[in-house]
């Protein structure tokens, strides 16, 4: 990560959103893992949409992230 000069207008904004980037991307890794030993495709679209999901709140706090640097 780089480092700034100048402190975030929200610090506490910035440390939520550094948690929900590097927690959901745990949980996307843990999901795929999963995925490839899902036995149904019924397991495999719901762990699709999970992912899915998480991926779509990943953009955002990332998109979020930028707006505060």
């Amino acid at each position: 990560m780089v480092e700034r000069f100048l402190p975030s207008n929200d610090p506490i904004k910035e440390d939520v959103l550094d948690w929900t980037v590097k927690r959901d991307a745990q949980d996307i890794k843990i999901l795929l893992d999963w995925l490839s030993e899902a036995r149904s495709f019924r397991e495999k679209r719901a762990m699709i949409a999970l992912i899915e999901g998480l991926v779509g709140e990943l953009k955002m706090a990332v998109d979020e992230l930028s707006k505060l640097q």
